[in-house]
């Protein structure tokens, strides 16, 4: 895989204004050029018909040659050759003997070539005479040549002028952009302040306003995460401590029966303490799962009843009967991972404060295009005042006797906020106990 090279902003934008000015000189230079070159055969082609034309105006054979001739002496009239012929084909002058026109006359205007260059020629016949003045192209071309140059010059020469204007509105321009780097490059690592935005050019603001929202979100990620740490460290300490303590209450056992107890107690400690770690890490993982893969649609029934046999054997062991009624399925957009958890962490809850031999209720409803969960149980039930608060992450009633770690319904809440669900803490309509209602939208 080839890797893009870098490249500086600065120097592109120099070379590409630089490059435009050179273009542009090159450009006027070449219109400059065609145009005077049109001008410059208009001119001349007019010279050679004027020329000729006063040459034939005398009366017989033109012998004196070209001291008659217009212009004579002038720089014009030294780049003119000029030849005359009698009616029957005898040449009677020829200005410069060395390079004769050719032979063939053609009337009018006509391009000649000869000794490898090429020749304007006007050709005009009299009674008396016939008459050919040409002259060179490359005086033509050499006059648009000199005033293209000095149409260039100018730019030329103030070239270097130029590139110092435009490396300084460059440099100068680019100050905010180098101003925001050096704020960046200063920062420590723990500094997530937004960047400054003041002075910094329209194209550039919407990239530093889009980074401060980055930091942003990685500050409130970064504090949520730190409250984490710390609430997960206090609450590991107590059940790390009873861990120690129910080890060294086995290792002192005396008999059979002291340590068969202080064994049993030793596994519900570990048990209580895989609990929490396993609560904790869930936790983290729905605080974290802004990456996950996108909504599909989830039969909630399924889940439901996915979550119910892995909580069986709970609500067995306490001879607690679990009754599921309502909707056979019940179509959500969600994650099923995260939404079984949120029903496992409620069935949860459920058995673990539902006295033995009582009864749960599971019950899935359907009406005015939204799913309703409703789990009801027979428990001690959570007082008004507190039903808020126990959504806190590791809160606990005081006086409940059972253990736990105060994640269930942080967890459910955080799952159920990422699928725009709602949930809701109501008395058990059947007497004393919990309700609880979670509300789906189709």
């Amino acid at each position: 895989m080839s890797i893009p090279l870098s490249y500086s902003l600065r120097a592109r934008l120099l070379f590409f204004l630089l490059a435009a000015i050179v273009v542009g000189a090159l450009v006027q230079g070449a219109i400059a050029y065609r145009s005077t070159l049109a001008q410059a055969d208009d001119i001349f082609d007019s010279l050679l018909q004027r020329t000729a034309l006063s040459l034939g105006t005398g009366d017989g054979l033109l012998s004196a040659g070209p001291r008659h001739a217009p212009g004579a002496g002038s720089p014009m009239a030294d780049d003119l050759i000029i030849q005359i012929w009698t009616p029957d084909g005898v040449r009677v002058f020829n200005s410069r003997s060395r390079r004769p026109l050719p032979d063939q006359i053609i009337l009018g205007f006509s391009d000649a070539r000869m000794e490898g260059s090429t020749y304007r020629v006007y050709s005009l016949a009299t009674p008396f005479q016939v008459i050919q003045v040409a002259q060179d192209m490359e005086v033509r071309k050499n006059m648009a040549r000199a005033l293209a140059l000095r149409t260039v010059a100018p730019i030329a020469a103030a070239a270097p002028l130029l590139m110092l204007i435009v490396w300084c509105v460059v440099s100068w321009s680019l100050r905010p952009v180098k101003r925001a780097r050096a704020q960046v490059a200063a920062r420590q690592p723990e500094d997530l302040s937004p960047i400054s935005v003041q002075g910094l050019p329209d194209e550039i603001r919407p990239l530093v306003q889009e980074l401060n929202l980055l930091l942003e979100r990685m500050r409130g990620a970064f504090a949520q995460q730190k409250q984490f740490v710390g609430d997960a460290a206090h609450e590991l300490r107590s059940p790390l401590a009873a861990l120690r303590l129910q080890s060294q209450a086995l290792q002192r056992a005396g008999d059979a029966d002291a340590r068969r107890v202080a064994e049993q107690r030793l596994t519900a400690g570990i048990d209580r303490a895989t609990r929490l770690v396993e609560q904790l890490l869930s936790m983290a993982r729905q605080e974290n799962a802004a990456g996950h893969a996108p909504a599909e649609s989830v039969d909630l029934a399924d889940v439901l009843r996915q979550a119910l046999s892995e909580t069986l054997p709970q609500a067995n062991a306490k001879s607690i009967t679990v009754d599921l009624d309502g909707a056979q399925q019940a179509w959500v957009r969600g994650h099923r991972d995260a939404l079984a958890l949120l029903v496992r962490n409620l069935l949860d809850n459920a058995v673990k404060y539902t006295p033995a031999g009582k009864r749960i209720r599971l019950r899935l409803e359907q009406a005015q295009g939204r799913t309703t969960l409703l789990v009801d149980d027979e428990g001690p039930g959570i007082p008004p005042q507190e039903r808020e608060r126990v959504f806190d992450r590791f809160y606990r009633i005081e006086g409940n006797g059972e253990h736990g770690s105060g994640l269930g319904l942080a967890i459910a809440r955080a799952i159920a906020d990422r699928h725009g669900a709602t949930i809701e803490l109501h008395d058990a309509p059947s007497g004393p106990g919990l309700r609880v209602k979670v509300i789906f939208p189709t």
